[in-house]
């Protein structure tokens, strides 16, 4: 008969993170619907009826394990702003930074990936969509910094350019769960970069008429509404 291997005694609290730690990478390495509660008090290093003792269940276990994860990528964004005083400099080391946590295999990318599949749960919803919504907060503060100091477009949404922004990082999210990471490199993301904070970036007084409005090449730029202009 197999036997768990006890993990020494600690205080419940960091028993408690060590679970969560231990669930994240046994949720992201397969799924909710497969992982069950004697898996993972086996990677925590307990036994189930420990496991129990910390949380309901499962369910329980998975929504705790998404409440802590969420938050890190968002903290260390809130570092970057803290420490970079250009708005657009948080910006292209948010989204460079966000290619190199893809490129590491963090859990954390597949389990938010996996959590999507569970989204008919209100609470798992609700959970995985704060997540989303906070970071969507965050880049849209940014961007409104942006233009109180007259660097990033007055006439854009921000909060549509916020959402752009997110959806360049879930590209690169599907790039790499579908194993096409030679689709992009280093030079390439850091060109898709440019294009976005070009789109979103404050032009010289009187670039926009030398150009009639319009973009170059005459084509519609990211940010203009295809009926502008138009009696």
């Amino acid at each position: 008969m197999t036997t768990t291997k006890r993990a020494p005694k600690r205080p419940a609290e960091e028993r408690r993170r060590l679970i969560l730690e231990k669930a994240q990478a046994v949720f992201a390495n397969s799924n909710y619907a497969k992982v069950g509660t004697a898996e993972l008090a086996e990677a925590a290093g307990v036994s189930e009826p420990a496991l129990y003792r910390y949380f309901s269940g499962k369910r329980d276990l998975y929504v705790a394990t998404l409440k802590a994860t969420g938050p890190r990528l968002l903290r260390i964004w809130q570092h970057v702003g803290d420490q970079v005083s250009d708005p657009l400099d948080v910006i292209r080391i948010m989204g460079l930074g966000y290619y190199e946590h893809v490129l590491s295999r963090s859990p954390v990318m597949k389990m938010f990936f996996e959590a999507l599949s569970e989204a008919d749960d209100p609470e798992i919803r609700a959970t995985v969509s704060e997540s989303f919504l906070s970071m969507v907060r965050f880049i849209e503060e940014t961007l409104e910094a942006g233009k109180a100091q007259g660097i990033v477009r007055q006439d854009i949404d921000s909060r549509v350019a916020a959402w752009h922004f997110m959806a360049i990082g879930l590209a690169f999210d599907l790039i790499h769960l579908l194993g096409m990471d030679a689709e992009l490199d280093h030079g390439k993301v850091e060109d898709w970069g440019r294009l976005y904070l070009e789109s979103i970036r404050e032009k010289p007084r009187g670039a926009d008429k030398a150009k009639g409005g319009r973009a170059a090449g005459g084509t519609l730029s990211l940010w203009e509404s295809p009926r502008q202009g138009l009696p």
